[in-house]
């Protein structure tokens, strides 16, 4: 439950700073958006197309219904020549409930976590949650029908090799969205060829914003607790709810 008195210690000014953190909230549930994509079937493809890749990308996925990874991100603006970089763990568990916790560097120690309802991003150092409704997150059209579980692959992306597939190479694939999408401009997705599980996705959005996720120690099992998906405010923490009434 939201501490007492969380809202009589809210600071205009936080509102000023909002505008930084929903784009990075959209960023991560983008991502997540692409790693679901592989949740649900597509139709049968011939012998070593992307198509039959992906198809059995999605039968690993889907046997366990979610999944837990280590994570390193980065990104880059390429006109303001801006890059960091950032390390944690992720965890996802179908329809659409998530964690993601950046433990390093310090200063981007966060949290953001989805119930498939509302979505809270922490950050530590600013003493602030955020809260808002999934839906105002996902503007994307396209990210709402994979969260609603009514995505259809290849409806809504070309997908076709980066590169030709070579023996004991990883297999890399490209996802162009068919409908112009302002934030998932481009999306690959590199495959290890043992597994089927993805190894890295990259994407980049209309701004010229440039993101990749490295996994490793993947696991296709999610914690068990039911309320690991929702976020307890720690107490003094201050909560700016996008959503008037929305109880975290």
């Amino acid at each position: 439950m939201t501490p007492a008195g969380a809202f009589d210690k809210f600071n205009p000014a936080i509102f000023s700073r909002k505008d930084r953190y929903l784009p990075m909230t959209r960023k991560i549930l983008l991502m997540t958006m692409a790693l679901l994509a592989c949740l649900w079937p597509l139709a049968a493809a011939g012998e070593v197309s992307p198509e039959a890749v992906m198809t059995r990308v999605q039968t690993q996925y889907d046997k366990a219904g979610g999944f837990q990874a280590r994570f390193r991100q980065e990104s880059r603006l390429k006109a303001a020549g801006v890059s960091d970089s950032a390390v944690g763990w992720m965890y996802f568990k179908k329809p659409s409930r998530m964690r993601w916790q950046y433990e390093t560097p310090p200063e981007q120690k966060k949290e953001i976590v989805s119930d498939g309802r509302l979505v809270w991003m922490y950050m530590p150092a600013d003493g602030l949650v955020m809260v808002y409704k999934i839906d105002q997150v996902l503007r994307s059209d396209l990210v709402m029908r994979f969260f609603s579980g009514i995505g259809q692959f290849q409806r809504d992306f070309t997908v076709s090799w980066q590169r030709p597939p070579r023996e004991g190479a990883s297999f890399v694939i490209d996802l162009a969205p068919k409908k112009e999408q302002p934030e998932l401009k481009r999306l690959t997705l590199t495959i290890n060829p043992a597994t089927y599980l993805v190894e890295k996705l990259d994407f980049s959005n209309a701004l010229g914003e440039e993101s990749r996720f490295t996994f490793t120690q993947v696991k296709l099992e999610v914690p068990a607790a039911p309320d690991f998906f929702t976020f307890t405010v720690p107490p003094g923490v201050q909560v700016v709810r996008e959503t008037p009434g929305a109880k975290p």
